[in-house]
């Protein structure tokens, strides 16, 4: 079975909801896809919860606006809407592929680091109301 490690393609699905047991707050399932492990500065505190999790796992995370910027780092999943009316979330994702990354993807990937480092909020909006803090 697949594992996450680093330089990995992972592909999660999310849930999201207003408590650990009511996913009432993300209708559809968005996915997100990245390269594990790239951050010059080491794994992000997101990535920490995923690392040698297997393929089908579910990973279930309390979610703060206050720390959202911190925990994802340069990592921008579809998840800034959900903090438009409230201070947590609670988070369900789930690992539904571990793959090798292709050489392109790797650079690719780096080169949107590159951009999130020049930017003046962490997590990629434009920083009027996100609450990470730029």
């Amino acid at each position: 079975m697949n594992k996450v490690t680093n330089l990995k393609k992972i592909t999660l699905s999310f849930q999201a909801g207003t408590s650990a047991d009511a996913m009432d707050l993300m209708p559809m399932n968005p996915r997100f896809e990245f390269i594990f492990g790239l951050s010059p500065e080491g794994m992000t505190p997101f990535e920490y919860e995923l690392v040698d999790q297997p393929e089908g796992r579910e990973v279930l995370l309390h979610l703060n606006r206050q720390s959202l910027g911190s925990f994802f780092e340069h990592l921008n999943p579809p998840l800034l809407d959900l903090f438009s009316n409230r201070s947590d979330v609670h988070l369900k994702a789930r690992i539904e592929a571990v793959t090798a990354a292709k050489n392109r993807e790797i650079v690719k990937a780096l080169a949107k680091m590159a951009e999130y480092s020049d930017s003046e909020c962490s997590c990629g909006c434009d920083g009027a109301s996100c609450g990470c803090g730029g």
